[in-house]
């Protein structure tokens, strides 16, 4: 397909890769024979595309990958003015979310691209949120049941596993510490930048799957990040990727656990039949996994059908979850461990879901008991829910202690979840503003809130 300007992009990473059109021809033809294709191109083809000319698919996919490889630095086929829809796209488009036999890496650049650059980033964060259908994935056969953790051992001395490793640890951490707001920029040029060079370089399957892996996990931290600060379509594309990257990896846990999110995402935007309809496919991804996964996947299943009035399935997931649910050995990282804290929140919101009242406050009461103190966004948010419950069951006194230690940890954070926590304090004591305990904690509300605004 012809155009009428040169292509100085092309050109200009060719004189950054200090190689010729002949070059960047064979090695083209190299990257499509280990893909089956039989490609012929030499240095006249390239001097046509340098002329203002476009390849077809996949060779601008083929040309950003060997380049990329060159340049040891993320390329999109964008960036080398040889994709076909190069022309008119302006910086402010946001990025489409992943579509059926997208790479997944390519779409994971251009959305973390998109959401460090302010210009960009506005437009992502306008999106609006709307359910998807998520295909049930196809697996290898026979059946190729990955986890990245079974294959770390076998080496230990791959840095790029362990860094990846070592992120996912650091972020988890930062976000239960401190919110989404921290640091989640940090991490989406991480990913747009390290992680996707990691992938970029030649490897075999097996590390390849466990880069994925580790790649796919990163992605969903990032989106629950996102969540947290309230871009929700925005956080949806991340774990769409995420769970197509785990998908390479041929990781179902990582794919469960990812579908898992977004039902828990479609169930707080309120769509719970499509909530309920991932959490199925969740369980079914993974059917053989057990312990710390199995219940994470039940909890979130049994919160759906809760919702839903399926009073009997509720209990019976939440049962045979509790029977699963086990404490999980030291430093497995955050994708294979389900806290116990986590796990009475998680009951605690199942019950209150039912109605249960006293039973869903002695889960929340037991939820805090297990949070770690310096776990701010966690400890203030399992508070909230506490302080509620308390208030439906009419303990005003109790409510305030539980708004009041709520209130200690608020101003640690920059969470859009804590903010509506926040929110419905206020709400919800301002019919008891006479009352000495509400007033003084409606006032010390208010006085946070002063302190915490932008």
């Amino acid at each position: 397909m012809a155009r009428s300007t040169p292509n100085q992009q092309l050109k200009e990473m060719l004189l950054e890769a200090n190689w010729t059109a002949g070059q960047l021809a064979r090695s083209i033809n190299s990257e499509g024979k280990a893909q089956s294709l039989e490609l012929r191109y030499d240095r006249t083809s390239v001097a046509h595309w340098l002329s203002g000319s476009r390849p077809r698919p996949p060779v601008p996919q083929l040309a950003a990958t060997v380049l990329a490889r060159r340049l040891q630095r993320p390329v999109l086929p964008e960036d080398t003015g040889l994709a076909q829809d190069a022309v008119g796209s302006g910086p402010a488009s946001p990025p489409a979310g992943p579509s059926p036999g997208d790479d997944p890496l390519t779409s994971l650049i251009a959305l973390t691209r998109a959401d460090v650059l302010p210009a960009t980033r506005s437009a992502l964060t306008r999106l609006p949120y709307v359910p998807v259908a998520v295909p049930p994935p196809t697996w290898p056969t026979p059946p190729v049941f990955h986890t990245a953790q079974a294959s770390d051992t076998a080496q230990p001395g791959n840095t790029g596993v362990r860094n990846l490793r070592e992120m996912i640890a650091i972020f988890a951490r930062q976000m239960d510490h401190h919110g989404g707001g921290h640091a989640r920029s940090a991490l989406a040029a991480y990913l747009g930048e390290d992680a996707a060079l990691l992938l970029s370089r030649p490897q075999d399957e097996e590390l390849r799957r466990d880069l994925l892996t580790h790649t796919a996990q990163l992605t969903h931290l990032l989106a629950n990040m996102t969540a947290d600060t309230g871009r929700h379509a925005l956080a949806q594309r991340y774990l769409l990727t995420a769970l197509d990257l785990a998908h390479r990896a041929h990781d179902r846990r990582t794919c469960a656990i990812t579908l898992r999110a977004l039902s828990l995402q479609a169930l707080e935007r309120g769509h719970p039949k499509d909530a309920g309809d991932l959490a199925e496919a969740a369980v079914r991804t993974a059917p053989h996994v057990a312990g710390a996964t199995r219940a994470f996947l039940l909890t979130q299943r049994s919160l759906t059908h809760a919702h839903g009035r399926r009073r009997r399935e509720a209990l019976s997931d939440l049962v045979d979850a509790e029977r699963h649910h086990t404490p999980s050995p030291e430093g497995q990282g955050p994708f294979a461990t389900y806290p116990r804290a986590g796990f009475h929140y998680q009951r605690g919101e199942i019950l209150l879901a039912l109605n249960e009242l006293p039973q869903a406050l002695l889960a929340f009461e037991s939820s805090a008991r297990h949070r770690q103190s310096h776990d701010h966004r966690l400890t203030a948010l399992t508070q909230a829910r506490r302080a509620e419950t308390l208030l439906r069951m009419g303990h005003l006194d109790a409510a305030g202690a539980a708004w009041s230690a709520f209130l200690q940890h608020y101003p640690l954070l920059r969470s859009t979840r804590a903010d509506h926590a926040l929110t419905r304090l206020q709400a919800g004591l301002r019919p008891y503003a006479r009352h000495p305990r509400a007033a003084h904690i409606l006032d010390a509300a208010r006085a946070v809130s002063r302190a915490h605004a932008p």
